[in-house]
C-alpha cells in the first residue's frame, strides 16, 4: 500500500499535456456527476443454497433477423444496464466486441464492434446508455447509442504510471460520488479515479497475507454502502487465489483463501466475478474448481446485543453445467447470471420455487 492514499494524483489523458497546473484535454471533460448514494448497489444477496443447480436459460449460439448466427469467444465481464428491461452486456473477448442480450429470454439485441479484447464492463450510474469498459491497457467510457468511445484513459501499450495500465480487468463505480474503482491486474493494484478520469484519488497494491514481496493479481471488484470493497485475486498456478475485503481507503479488513488459516480460511481456486451486498455478504465464481464453482460468504446476524463480533458462514455451490466461470451479475428478481469463459456461454440461475424471496 502506498503512503498518502488520499493525495489526488493527476492522470494525463492520452494526447494531452499538463500546462502550468491546468489541463487541456482533447476529449471534452465529462459533466459533473449527479450522484445518488446506493442507486446501483446490491442491497441483498440471497443464499446461494436457495438456487437450483440447473440453469433456467443458457445462451451459447445466437442470431437475429439482421445478424447471422454467431457465438462468444471467451466470456469475460458482464453487467446489467440500469434500465426497466435490464439488458445484459457481455464482453466477447476474442471477437473484439460487446454484445447486448435481452436478459429475460436471451435473445440478441445488438453487437458493438471494434472494441479490442474487452475484459470487463460496468454501468455509469444515472446514465443508462453509457458504460465503462476495460480493454487492452485502457479504461474507456462507451456510449451505447452513439456506438463509440467518448472518453479514454490509458494507451495501447502497458505501463505503470498513473495513466498507464497493464491488462486492467474488473471495474465498479460508487454511485454515491462517481468514483471509479479498477483492477489494474498485472500491475497488482487497485486504482480509484475521479469521475472525469483526471485524477487517481488513491491506489493500493495487493500481496499475500503477511508476505508483502509476493504480489497477487486482482481480477474483479465490488463495493457496498458500508465503505467496503471485495476484490478477487490470484497468482495462478503458484497461488490459488483469495477474496480480499478492504475499506475504501485500501486498508485490509479480512482475507479469505484456502492457504491462510488466519484471518479467514476459505476454499477458493482462481476466483473471478464477485457480488457484494450491503450486509457484507459476498458471492464469487471460481474459474478453476471442479468441486466449488461458486463460493459465498454470508453474514449471520447475532441477536445478542452484547456480542460484538459477527458470525459468518462459507457456502459452496456447484453446477455441472458450469465449466469455467468468470463474469457475474444479478437481476432485480434475484436471477444470478454467470459468464462461462471456457464453454463460451451465459448461464441463468433462479432460486428454487420454495425459496424465492418476496
Amino acid at each position: 500500500m502506498e503512503h498518502d492514499l488520499t493525495k489526488r494524483r493527476p492522470s494525463i489523458i492520452p494526447g494531452t499535456l499538463p500546462l502550468l497546473g491546468s489541463w487541456t484535454p482533447t476529449i471534452p471533460s465529462l459533466e459533473e456527476e449527479e450522484c445518488s448514494a446506493g442507486g446501483t448497489l446490491l442491497s441483498y444477496l440471497p443464499p446461494i443454497s436457495s438456487y437450483d443447480t440447473k440453469p433456467v436459460l443458457t445462451i451459447k449460439k445466437f442470431s437475429s433477423p439482421t445478424i447471422a448466427q454467431t457465438s462468444i469467444a471467451h466470456t469475460y465481464g458482464i453487467c446489467l444496464l440500469d434500465t426497466d428491461d435490464e439488458q445484459l452486456i457481455v464482453c466477447d473477448h476474442y471477437n473484439n466486441r460487446l454484445i447486448m442480450f435481452n436478459s429475460n429470454d436471451g435473445s440478441l439485441i445488438d453487437i458493438f464492434r471494434q472494441i479490442s479484447v474487452p475484459e470487463s464492463v460496468c454501468i455509469r450510474p444515472n446514465h443508462p446508455q453509457q458504460i465503462y469498459v476495460t480493454k487492452a491497457h485502457s479504461l474507456n467510457l462507451y456510449d451505447i447509442e452513439k456506438k463509440q468511445i467518448i472518453q479514454k484513459l490509458g494507451s495501447e501499450e502497458s505501463g505503470h504510471a498513473n495513466n498507464r495500465f497493464n491488462l486492467p480487468c474488473g471495474i465498479v463505480v460508487d454511485p454515491g460520488n462517481g468514483e471509479i474503482y479498477m483492477c489494474d491486474s498485472w500491475n497488482h493494484r487497485i486504482c480509484v479515479f475521479s469521475p472525469d478520469f483526471r485524477y487517481v484519488n488513491r491506489r493500493w497494491y495487493l500481496h499475500r497475507w503477511e508476505q508483502p514481496t509476493f504480489k497477487v493479481k486482482p481480477n474483479f471488484i465490488a463495493i457496498n454502502e458500508k465503505q467496503e470493497c471485495a476484490v478477487t485475486c490470484d497468482d495462478a498456478p503458484i497461488y490459488r487465489g483469495a477474496v480480499y475485503v478492504f475499506d475504501k481507503m485500501g486498508y485490509i479488513k479480512k482475507i479469505y483463501d484456502h492457504e491462510t488459516k488466519k484471518p479467514g480460511p476459505c476454499q477458493l481456486n482462481v476466483p473471478q466475478g464477485i457480488l457484494l451486498d450491503n450486509n457484507g455478504t459476498w458471492l464469487t465464481v471460481c474459474y478453476s474448481d471442479q468441486d466449488a464453482r461458486c463460493v459465498e460468504r454470508t453474514v449471520i446476524v447475532n441477536d445478542d446485543e452484547d456480542q460484538q463480533q459477527q458470525d459468518e458462514k462459507i457456502t459452496y455451490f456447484r453446477s455441472k453445467e458450469l465449466k469455467g466461470g468468470c463474469g457475474l451479475a444479478i437481476k432485480r428478481d434475484q436471477t444470478i447470471i454467470i459468464g462461462d469463459r471456457d464453454d463460451n456461454k451465459i448461464l441463468f440461475f433462479k432460486q428454487k420455487a420454495d425459496n424465492v424471496t418476496k
